[in-house]
């Protein structure tokens, strides 16, 4: 696998670029890689009574959040797939709330959806690493937006810093 480059603004719709500007450095791959253990680090050091913890009222749980960024890596991981192999099929929007209200998290530990998250990672990577530039540049459209195969990559790395980042400015401080 060769340094992907960056996705161009044209690449993603502008919303989108508050996920990708989080990558930062020029190699979004390493970086998956290291979320990894970084992910990890973070739920290792939670205690087990603070697991189904919620800052506010309204806000999703310690847990939640971990299987919503599960979730959204398997979405998107999908969609990149779809795009890289010219699939023109317009792909629906999902509803992260929907998903988490309808989820299990709950009932699992901390562990347990640490590990899921790794697999479900490692999986991406193994198909990514693949993908050569012909397959990053193609788009495909999903919940109504036109988007690229890269920029879809750089969307699952940076959508997991920022809540790696909430998890530790509004759910760890105490």
């Amino acid at each position: 696998m060769y340094l992907m480059k960056r996705p161009e603004p044209i690449e993603y719709p502008g919303y989108y670029a508050n996920y990708v500007d989080k990558v930062k450095g020029n190699d979004v791959i390493k970086e998956l890689k290291d979320q990894i253990l970084n992910i990890q680090a973070v739920i290792s050091e939670i205690p087990e009574d603070k697991e189904d913890y919620a800052y506010a009222e309204g806000k999703w749980t310690i847990k939640q959040v971990l299987g919503h960024i599960i979730d959204t890596e398997r979405v998107l991981g999908y969609r990149a797939m779809r795009f890289a192999r010219k699939d023109k099929t317009v792909l629906p929007g999902f509803d992260e709330n929907a998903f988490v209200a309808n989820s299990n998290f709950h009932k699992r530990t901390l562990y347990e959806l640490g590990h899921e998250f790794a697999i479900v990672r490692e999986a991406n990577l193994a198909m990514f690493k693949t993908f050569e530039e012909e397959e990053l540049g193609q788009f495909g459209n999903a919940n109504g937006v036109e988007v690229s195969v890269r920029a879809i990559i750089y969307m699952i790395a940076g959508h997991a810093i920022h809540h790696l980042f909430v998890l530790k400015t509004k759910y760890l401080l105490d």
